[in-house]
């Protein structure tokens, strides 16, 4: 289990408790995660809760990390927000880097929302509205009747054809399982962090049906999204690893949570700090 680096953020109150944690995995986002970080954070600190921002390099082997240093260098003063950063020494994968970000998070809610800004971090409200005690987990779903979407043709397809195979082995919890956009509870980020073992794009499936085993509420809503292109996914090879992965899941969590729980992914600090 790794140790949450020591709090040393100036100006951000750490006696405060957390309402809502923002976890960020971000793999070769270089060219674009400043832009996302400019927007993020201005829209928490403006926000109606206590607030934190959890972003996670896992092990990009491009500018990424020089961008989010970059980044904090220049708006390093008079935080109203907790900004964690860690990283992970080599790419793991997105379903580790996001178990990375759930053990160091401790909002009661924590957010996890893809680098590219697809879905902006004001959507977040939507999904507070549903959060209630007994619910794991608010989805943001691009397929919902109030959903607000621009996709290409190919990435509309590939969701399709996944969509429909988890149909047919019984995983199709939510009408979009893999939007990049989705509201855990402290208490399945527990279960996560004791049960989940998808390091890869398949970890969306392997936490809601986490979520069910825990018999833990699961709810669905509509957001705005908007494909940002640059995406590390590879339809084929990626597709082909995800419906093996899920076939895994199914056979796992068959009789409910295993008995034997892993332990979290390392991660190596790479600082903590405050931004403004």
């Amino acid at each position: 289990m790794p140790h949450a680096p020591a709090d040393s953020v100036a100006n951000a109150d750490s006696t405060q408790a957390v309402e809502l944690s923002v976890i960020v995995p971000a793999y070769r986002e270089g060219g674009r995660i400043e832009r996302t970080l400019s927007d993020l954070v201005p829209t928490l600190e403006g926000g109606p809760r206590t607030s934190e921002l959890v972003l996670v390099n896992d092990g990009s082997d491009d500018g990424t990390q020089g961008a989010i240093d970059a980044w904090r260098r220049d708006r390093a003063s008079g935080a109203l927000v907790r900004i964690v950063v860690l990283r992970h020494g080599v790419n793991l994968g997105k379903g580790a880097a996001v178990r990375t970000g759930l053990a160091h998070s401790t909002g009661a809610w924590r957010l996890v929302m893809d680098a590219d800004n697809a879905c902006r971090v004001s959507e977040v409200e939507r999904l507070l509205a549903r959060a209630r005690p007994g619910v794991g987990m608010v989805a943001g779903s691009r397929r919902a009747a109030d959903a607000r979407v621009t996709v290409s043709r190919d990435r509309r397809l590939f969701s399709t054809v996944f969509r429909g195979t988890l149909r047919l082995m019984g995983l199709a919890l939510l009408g979009d399982t893999q939007c990049g956009f989705k509201l855990y509870s402290a208490e399945l980020a527990r279960v996560v962090g004791e049960y989940a073992r998808e390091d890869g794009f398949v970890f969306d499936v392997e936490h809601l049906s986490l979520a069910r085993a825990a018999g833990l509420g699961i709810a669905e809503v509509g957001v705005q999204w908007h494909e940002q292109g640059g995406s590390t996914v590879r339809p084929i090879r990626d597709g082909v690893r995800m419906l093996v992965g899920a076939a895994r899941i199914r056979w796992r969590l068959r009789g409910g949570l295993p008995r034997r729980a892993r332990s979290q992914v390392e991660a190596k600090p790479a600082g903590v700090g405050a931004a403004r």
